[in-house]
């Protein structure tokens, strides 16, 4: 059990950090671990309670870049989207929704690298209202059941020229709202065990501390290498939701 903390451990650092850093990433490298370890749904609770610990650390020094207009759409979106992510948590097949989301993943990769990168000022720059909705509604429907509702509007705003640094505090400040509605979802309608809460604490240093390194590193990420990172990580989340799959 050592070696599968320490494992946990790492990844959850890691990806704390990437996160931290970019907005995004933490779900494609902590999500397999914490699936591998436990081998069970409640991998996907503890990603929702780590995802939420770090937007509530970071979003308070970052709201000033928050892009305030594409956010309200963005949660109107998760609103519609949450409960039904979390319907088909809880009833469908996930092997069926980790196709539909890596052929989706697939699809806004390939918007990202087609993209050209916009100068535009990031609190300037507006997307069309009821595009950046649908965004919200997909994003909450991957949140809902994957705990994974930050590539798909990322990608979206980065492929429309947003500035990486209002792209990773608008989405870091989506969080806040995605992970509290899920999380309240959980406890509404599933079951949280003690076990699961057990595993939330024990991991919270080890995500302090990847927020910590991933602030650090925030700064020192240009806008070139932000655009990479982004497309990584959604390369990985796709290969990782497709090759998982056990029809």
């Amino acid at each position: 059990m050592d070696q599968e903390f320490l494992a946990l451990a790492l990844a959850i650092f890691g990806a704390s950090a990437l996160q931290s850093a970019t907005g995004i990433g933490f779900g494609i490298i902590a999500g397999p671990v914490l699936l591998i370890v436990l081998k069970d749904s409640s991998a996907i609770q503890i990603s929702i309670v780590l995802n939420l610990l770090i937007a509530l650390i970071l979003t308070p020094s970052i709201r000033q870049e928050v892009n305030r207009p594409l956010l309200k759409q963005l949660l109107i979106g998760l609103a519609i989207g949450s409960p039904v992510g979390l319907l088909i948590y809880v009833s469908i097949s996930i092997d069926w929704l980790k196709a539909f989301a890596g052929l989706i993943v697939l699809f806004t990769l390939i918007m990202v690298y087609r993209s050209k990168p916009s100068h535009s000022h990031p609190q300037e720059k507006a997307l069309p209202k009821t595009k950046t909705i649908a965004v919200g509604i997909v994003a909450g429907i991957m949140g809902g059941s994957l705990a994974m509702p930050g590539p798909i509007p990322a990608a979206w705003m980065a492929a429309n020229g947003i500035d990486k640094s209002s792209i990773r505090a608008t989405i870091l400040a989506m969080f806040v709202f995605a992970y509290t509605l899920a999380l309240a979802l959980q406890l509404s309608f599933a079951q949280i065990n003690a076990e699961t809460l057990q595993h939330c604490a024990n991991l919270a240093l080890p995500t302090i501390g990847g927020i910590l390194l991933g602030r650090f590193l925030s700064h020192r990420i240009s806008a070139n290498l932000f655009r990479r990172l982004l497309m990584i990580i959604l390369a990985a989340t796709a290969f990782t939701l497709l090759s998982t799959l056990s029809f």
